[in-house]
């Protein structure tokens, strides 16, 4: 049940980032290769995440810190993806061991921010959602990001056949990976309503660039 409390703006943002992550994972996904198959799946982690936090707006439930840590686990998840699919063509010995890493680093994130230095999530006046991480979990999910998301952005963005294609999809990605990383990290309204700008350039800048065309890739290879 929508709560009265809760900004139906910030709950529409939510879905809108949701629904195009999902849309974006189903389009690389479908490809059936790596490392786009990887990217899409995680991309579609991303968005059940993005869909538990519209959730979470939505109903301000009375355990806060708890639908929070439900909904950044798909999160947590994706990056594992997104490192499958950076190291899709590596030798099997390295990619085992740098797999091994990522999924301690990220079972060491969730911890951290869940029970050694729990974030303590919160709601604005304005209704606007904030995450509250502490400075040792605020870097390493910074570190995520630029090991797992944009690595995989590079990797897949480099095996797009059609240059303009490729430029426009590492570009919108960008605007994502920093929104993302204010979204995570500043708690100031002002702040937040010009990423939010941000991330819904990003977003629909990919969801036209994709929504009539397909990912174009070597087939032959």
């Amino acid at each position: 049940m929508l709560s009265p409390d809760a900004n139906l703006n910030v709950v529409l943002f939510f879905l809108l980032g949701s629904g195009i992550f999902a849309f974006l994972g189903f389009k690389f996904y479908a490809l059936k290769v790596n490392p786009f198959k990887d990217f899409g799946i995680g991309l579609s982690l991303f968005g059940l995440s993005f869909l538990g936090f519209a959730a979470v707006v939505a109903t301000h439930p009375a355990d806060l810190g708890l639908m929070m840590s439900l909904s950044v686990l798909p999160f947590v998840a994706g990056f594992i993806a997104l490192v499958s699919s950076a190291t899709f063509n590596w030798q099997k010995n390295t990619r085992t061991l740098m797999m091994t890493i990522a999924i301690a680093f990220l079972v060491t994130l969730f911890a951290l921010r869940t029970w050694v230095y729990p974030s303590e999530p919160g709601f604005s006046e304005n209704g606007l959602v904030s995450f509250h991480a502490q400075p040792p979990v605020l870097i390493l999910y910074i570190l995520a990001f630029a090991g797992g998301l944009m690595t995989a952005i590079q990797v897949v963005t480099t095996r797009i056949t059609l240059w303009r294609q490729a430029a426009l999809t590492r570009i919108f990605f960008n605007l994502i990976v920093l929104g993302g990383v204010i979204l995570l990290t500043s708690a100031d309204d002002q702040m937040q309503y010009l990423n939010s700008a941000l991330l819904t350039t990003g977003f629909l800048g990919l969801f036209v660039l994709y929504v009539r065309s397909k990912v174009e890739i070597d087939t032959k290879s």
